[in-house]
This record gives C-alpha cells, structure tokens and sequence, in this order.
C-alpha cells in the first residue's frame, strides 16, 4: 500500500503542475492577441484609415468617436470594428465593454455596442423646407 501511495501521489504531483503551467500560458496568449488588437485598431485609428478619431473613456460606456471612413465600409466590416474594439477595451477576445457611437464631425449619437450587439441609429437627413422650427 505504501508503494502504491509512493507512486500515485508524485505523479498526481506531476500532473497538477503541468496542468498549471497551461493556464499560466492563457494569460500570455491572452497578452498576445490583445495586443494583435491594438495593432490593428491603430491603422484604423486617428493616423490611420481613420475608422475612429478619439475615445472618451471618463465614463461608462465608453464614447467612440467614429469618422468619415466608418461610414463608408459594410455592415460587417462596422461591425467587426466595433466587436474587436470591445474586446480590446475589456482585455480578453470573449468579453465586452458597452460603447456608445458618436460621429466626429457632428457629435451626436449615432449608435451603440452591449448586451443586444451592435446598433447604428437611422439617421434621416434633415428635409430641404426644414428650417428647424417647431410648429
């Protein structure tokens, strides 16, 4: 009996330490990708393709500030933007933070990203005889 203990408690041991190794290497992983995030968000950032000109950060959710070249991409190219910039603001590819979508030029709320996904507003441009009064 005490062979048999002698055996099994160092390879449990064993097993336990490489088992804590794998998790140790999640973070790194982890590290990693959040910083393929960044990369990416900054060509698509103020110097970049300008997707995006600031980020107020001061309160929540988050206000993104979204150019000219937003607007001009697909649903699905918006879309992933916003999903890896959540991701990045949170620190790990499978959480998110809530953002509020603001355009740069006006700024006005023009959409959102959280818990039903993400959300542009419909804008409707002002009409030719609309001279902003209320009747």
């Amino acid at each position: 009996m005490k062979k048999l203990f002698a055996i099994v408690v160092p390879l449990c041991c064993v097993t336990s330490m490489a088992a804590a190794q794998s998790r140790g290497n999640e973070f790194k992983d982890r590290e990693a990708k959040i910083a393929q995030y960044k990369t990416w968000l900054d060509t698509l950032g103020p110097r970049g393709s300008q997707y995006w000109l600031r980020l107020d950060s001061t309160r929540r959710p988050h206000k993104l500030y979204l150019g000219e070249a937003f607007h001009r991409v697909d649903a699905a190219s918006q879309e992933k933007f916003i999903d890896t910039y959540s991701n990045y603001l949170a620190g790990h590819e499978a959480k998110f933070l809530l953002i509020d979508l603001y355009d740069a030029n006006s700024s006005k709320l023009i959409g959102e990203y959280g818990f039903g996904g993400f959300k542009l507003h419909k804008q409707t441009p002002p009409s030719a005889d609309d001279t902003g009064k209320v009747n």
